[in-house]
């Protein structure tokens, strides 16, 4: 769990995650959150399905890296957001991010502030030294929040540009 100013982050259990994906209020019932705007929409609800349940479903795996974390504003008590980590920390000691805003709650700030508490945690971890990020070359909103966080591109193609902050000192 990781706190920020206004936002709670957490991931979600296996359970959870099935909870998430089955539409409805499950999930806000089952955590005794107020029901809102959360939504899972493709590309997510795909890679959920495809990726996140089975490797939840594998022990060997590490959950807190293959999980689905969300965002409760805890002053609304309701979901703000979706983030996930793409994975373990690699052989470089790399981690990559991937998160989205529900479309009712963004232009607030969340996900610059969801991004940063979610980089300072990975940054703090043993075994990670660097986090990094891909946006579209169209997406300046995202790309704006990694800049804010101290991101820096470090490579692109004709439509995705990648993202990296690394461990200081």
């Amino acid at each position: 769990m990781i706190e920020t100013t206004r936002l709670t982050l957490f991931p979600l259990t296996l359970d959870q995650v099935r909870l998430h994906i089955a539409g409805g209020t499950w999930l806000e019932d089952e955590l005794g959150v107020r029901p809102g705007h959360r939504e899972v929409t493709e590309p997510l609800l795909s890679i959920i399905k495809a990726f996140t349940i089975p490797f939840l479903q594998q022990p060997e795996r590490q959950p807190i890296y293959d999980t689905i974390w969300v965002a409760l504003d805890r002053e609304l008590n309701q979901f703000v957001a979706d983030m996930k980590f793409k994975g373990a920390p690699d052989d470089e000691q790399t981690v990559e991010i991937g998160y989205g805003t529900y479309p009712a709650f963004r232009q607030r700030g969340y996900m610059t502030e969801i991004v940063g508490g979610l980089t300072d945690w990975a940054l703090s971890q043993p075994g990670i030294n660097r986090v990094t990020a891909e946006t579209a070359l169209t997406n300046s909103a995202s790309q704006a929040v990694l800049l804010t966080n101290q991101f820096s591109p470090f490579e692109q193609d004709d439509y995705v540009r990648w993202w990296e902050r690394t461990r200081r000192g």
